[in-house]
C-alpha cells in the first residue's frame, strides 16, 4: 500500500523525460512507448475517471471524482467522492435479498457502468472477487449473509469501510469522522437523496447517507454509513440513500484516469 508521496522537482522530471526519450531514440525503440507510463498514485489522492450526470438538470456528463483507498502494484481501489445517485438497495423488500441478488448490484454493473464508462474505460475496470460472508459485516448485525460474487462495480462492505475510512457502529457516538461522510450531487438530490442540515463533510457539504453491501441488523435490512460518518442500517427498499460506487482499476490500461488533487493538498 502506498501511503506517502515524494514528488521530484519539475526540472528533475523534465530531465528524466528528456533522457528517457534520448535513450529510446538511440536504442531504436519507438518514442511512443514512453507515453505508456503507469500513473503513480497514493492513498488519499483524488482522481477523475469516467463521467456521470451531476447537475440537477441531469443533461451533463461531468467527470467522476474518486478517492484512492488502496494501491497494490499496478491497480488501485477507488471510491466515488460524492453520492452519485439515489437508489434503493433493492426495489422490493424481502428477507431473502442480499448483495448477490439485489437490484442495486445489477444496476451498478449494467446501467451505471454503461452510462459512466466508455468501452475502453470498462476494459480497465477489474473483475473483483468479493467476499460476502459474515466476516465482512458488523459483528452485532444479522448472522445471515449472501453469496460471494464477482463484480466490476460494487459497494464497500462494513469491514472495508471500517478499515479504509474508520467507520464504526453509531452507538459508539463517533461524530468526528468526516472521512466517511458524503455529499450527494445535485443530480442525486433530484433523484431523492437525503442530506442533513447539521452534519457536514470535510469540504463543507451537507452530509447524506450511503449504502454498504453488508447485511443490516435483521433480514431485509442492509448496512449503511449515516450522516454522522458511522454505521447504521435501513430497510433495503428505502429510496433516499446515496450510491457511492467502488471499483478496482488496472492503472496500466486506464488511459483516461487523471490525477485531480494529490493527497494532502
Amino acid at each position: 500500500m502506498k501511503t506517502a508521496r515524494k514528488l521530484a522537482s519539475p526540472v528533475s522530471r523534465f530531465l528524466c523525460l528528456l533522457l528517457s526519450a534520448g535513450f529510446l531514440l538511440l536504442s531504436g525503440l519507438p518514442v511512443s512507448a514512453a507515453a505508456d507510463d503507469i500513473p503513480e498514485l497514493y492513498v488519499g489522492d483524488l482522481v477523475t475517471f469516467g463521467t456521470y450526470p451531476q447537475t440537477e438538470e441531469g443533461t451533463d456528463q461531468t467527470p467522476i471524482q474518486w478517492q484512492v483507498l488502496d494501491v497494490q502494484e499496478n491497480r488501485a481501489l477507488l471510491l466515488s467522492s460524492y453520492g452519485l445517485d439515489a437508489q434503493p438497495f433493492n426495489t422490493k423488500w424481502s428477507e431473502e435479498v442480499f448483495w448477490h441478488n439485489c437490484t442495486l448490484r445489477a444496476w451498478l454493473n449494467d446501467d451505471f457502468m454503461n452510462r459512466a464508462f466508455t468501452p475502453e474505460d470498462q476494459s480497465a475496470i477489474l473483475l473483483t472477487d468479493l467476499v460476502n460472508d459474515r466476516s465482512q459485516g458488523y459483528s452485532g448485525y444479522s448472522r445471515h449473509h449472501g453469496e460471494d460474487t464477482q463484480d466490476k462495480i460494487f459497494l464497500l462492505s462494513y469491514l472495508e469501510a471500517h478499515n479504509y475510512l474508520g467507520v464504526v457502529f453509531w452507538g459508539f457516538h463517533d461524530e468526528s469522522n468526516v472521512r466517511s461522510r458524503v455529499t450527494p450531487t445535485p443530480y442525486a438530490k433530484k433523484a431523492g437523496a437525503w442530506s442533513d442540515y447539521t452534519f457536514h463533510t470535510a469540504d463543507g457539504g451537507r452530509a447524506g447517507w450511503w449504502w454498504l453491501r453488508s447485511p443490516g441488523l435483521i433480514r431485509g435490512n442492509a448496512s449503511r454509513v449515516i450522516w454522522r460518518g458511522s454505521l447504521c442500517n435501513r430497510k433495503i427498499n428505502t429510496t433516499d440513500g446515496c450510491v457511492r460506487p467502488s471499483l478496482w482499476v488496472d492503472l496500466s490500461k486506464a488511459s483516461s484516469l487523471t490525477l485531480a488533487i494529490p493527497a494532502g493538498e
